[in-house]
């Protein structure tokens, strides 16, 4: 079973990468084409960028306890 989870912070290791931050007009203008983008950590506040999705898949393994009788 996946799940979906947003990216840990690269600064504080501890919040999550949930708010979209502004990108620079600059940054807008030249990697237009790259799927680049800004993100604030809800913890900390400090700004990351994420090349492709924030959204990484974990797997969670359904693990069943049986008891033998």
């Amino acid at each position: 079973m996946e799940t979906r989870q947003k990216k840990a912070c690269p600064h504080c290791s501890k919040g999550k990468l949930t708010n979209r931050a502004r990108r620079p007009i600059l940054v807008k203008a030249t990697l237009f084409w790259l799927p680049i983008k800004r993100y604030s950590c809800n913890l900390c506040e400090k700004k990351s960028y994420v090349y492709g999705s924030v959204w990484e898949t974990t797997d969670k393994k359904n693990t069943q306890v049986s008891s033998a009788q």
